[in-house]
């Protein structure tokens, strides 16, 4: 195979690509080999042990060690993001799916195993991660995912359809959407990071702020989530809302009026990670 610069292996490619990522990134072997595995279609395993790289594989990948050292976010490079079975498309405009949001999906599918045909309300839906692994994983779900951003709303409605699910997308604000006392479940990743608060500039610089700072205090936005829910839900259903790890108390002061039974859940790194309750 035409190599690239007399480079003979995937291991010089690797090195190389390290070094040129050594003053911005934090893992640079470990991000190196993510876009020499996503350039090839090999594993990480067998990337690092791969005898040669054909001339389009490094050019391309050498194109995106150039993106990634300017801080720009793996998953828009590759124009992938993995989450639970499921591989979306992402890019510029859109939230990238954090793993962390799988453990929400979890306590919903276990939540509703045994209920038969449930009907899931996703609120400022994105890439549609969430609303897509339900759809796919729980059978009988009636979905809907709903989003007012119009760049978002675009990522959203091509993962729907790649995906093949069935899924209903209205392009919407939550302020704007009513459905009284239509759905089982509702779900929401909204945006609650304080407006003065600092982020990674990977983050500041390339995802969308309307996806991330929930105003002042990064509960307002929080806020008119919830009472949404607490519009779209039946008696007794069920709201599962992520929020910031220092959140969890004054979220649960934001439920106590229109639900009960209400939980602080956790993730892997035993961070406070989102709550839920059910509708009175």
């Amino acid at each position: 195979m035409p190599l690239v610069n007399d480079m003979a292996s995937a291991r010089e490619l690797l090195d190389w690509a390290a070094q040129q990522l050594l003053a911005t990134s934090e893992n640079p072997e470990l991000d190196s080999q993510l876009l020499l595995s996503e350039a090839t279609g090999l594993t990480r395993t067998q990337v690092r042990f791969a005898d040669a790289i054909t001339s389009a594989q490094a050019d391309e990948f050498r194109q995106w060690i150039a993106r990634r050292k300017n801080s720009e976010p793996i998953q828009y490079i590759t124009g992938r993001s993995y989450f639970r079975a499921l591989t979306l498309h992402v890019g510029p405009g859109v939230l990238i799916p954090r793993p962390e949001s799988e453990i929400l999906v979890e306590l919903v599918l276990e939540r509703v195993e045994n209920l038969g045909v449930v009907k899931v309300l996703d609120l400022g839906a994105g890439s549609g991660a969430l609303a897509i692994a339900i759809a796919s994983e729980l059978s009988g779900a009636s979905v809907t995912a709903l989003e007012k951003d119009a760049l978002a709303l675009e990522w959203l409605q091509k993962n729907v359809i790649a995906l093949n699910t069935n899924i209903e997308v209205l392009h919407l604000d939550v302020i704007d959407f009513s459905r009284a006392g239509h759905f089982d479940v509702v779900i929401a990743n909204p945006p609650y990071i304080p407006n003065t608060h600092s982020l990674p500039h990977e983050v500041s610089a390339f995802e969308p702020h309307g996806a991330l700072f929930g105003g002042t205090s990064g509960l307002e936005i929080p806020k008119l989530f919830v009472e949404a829910a607490a519009r779209s839900l039946k008696s007794g259903g069920l709201l599962a809302i992520e929020h910031h790890e220092e959140q969890g108390e004054q979220i649960r002061e934001i439920l106590g009026e229109s639900f009960t039974r209400i939980e602080l859940h956790y993730d892997l790194n035993k961070r406070p990670r989102f709550s839920s309750g059910v509708r009175k």
